[in-house]
């Protein structure tokens, strides 16, 4: 879904968009159980000058685990505030700064609860650069927690429009690639980590530790322009390497993968033209 991190360029039209992805039920190692995942999203990105965006996201994760009793109850939150700040010539310089809350859901309503790993900042430092009228490149620093726990990992792209229907956006750590079919109707295929990183707490506020998943989204998309404002985008795709790093009621501390997955998704985004 858009806007999942400030590695990402911030789209040039002020939005806000509803998205939902369902994951199949997934058999975790060693039979120990299976789990299933809901995940929703709500973004918004305003524009306050023509260097300056700035915005709010929220990603709610439910894991509904059978066989394994997690600490947490699995409903995970975070929250963050993004900002995107364009400089030098061309615009080619993108500062971003996303301050983040990253919590269970009986953390994020008790801040007095807030510690070290409840508060997350991700951050972006990238520049573009135009080869040609076909091609640009995009290199720099991100950190975030798409790989699960927080890195600081470099970050490369290329962009080619090798005819006007066809976009390739190659690199690392996404890649996609689009072709309009019409004016109103585009399909692709992307490929990005999917991962993130909680502080969580027992019931009652027993016990506390960090759960982490690692994951990476495979999805063919679907893109309708059904109004001029309004745009929704379907999706089909693949779960893939899911790792989690938990700590389960009893104490015990777990370090599992499970099974790839199918899932499906559906994003409504309003722009303010």
């Amino acid at each position: 879904m858009s806007g999942a991190s400030v590695c990402d360029d911030p789209d040039a039209t002020p939005y806000i968009s509803l998205g939902f992805v369902d994951h199949g039920r997934s058999p975790i190692e060693r039979e120990l159980g299976e789990y299933e995942q809901l995940t929703q999203e709500v973004h918004i990105l305003a524009r306050g000058s023509p260097n300056l965006s700035f915005g709010f996201s929220h990603r709610y994760t439910k894991f509904n685990f059978d066989g394994i009793e997690p600490q947490t109850n699995a409903h995970l939150h975070t929250s963050s505030f993004p900002v995107h700040w364009r400089t030098g010539e061309d615009k080619n310089f993108r500062v971003s700064v996303a301050p983040a809350l990253s919590g269970s859901s009986n953390v994020m309503g008790h801040p007095q609860r807030y510690r070290s790993d409840t508060v997350q900042v991700e951050l972006a430092l990238v520049w573009q650069r135009r080869l040609s009228d076909r091609l640009s490149a995009s290199y720099g620093l991100c950190g975030d927690h798409r790989f699960g726990d927080y890195k600081v990992y470099p970050m490369a792209g290329l962009d080619w429009r090798p005819h006007p229907d066809w976009t390739f956006d190659i690199g690392f750590p996404s890649s996609s690639v689009t072709y309009e079919i019409t004016k109103s109707l585009a399909t692709g295929i992307r490929f990005a980590p999917d991962g993130s990183e909680w502080h969580v707490m027992g019931r009652d506020f027993v016990g506390e530790s960090r759960l982490v998943y690692e994951a990476y989204a495979l999805e063919w998309v679907l893109d309708v322009h059904v109004a001029a404002k309004l745009r929704v985008t379907a999706s089909l795709g693949r779960q893939l390497r899911n790792r989690f790093e938990m700590t389960l009621l009893r104490g015990e501390r777990l370090d599992v993968e499970s099974e790839s997955v199918n899932r499906a998704g559906l994003e409504l985004r309003w722009m303010f033209l």
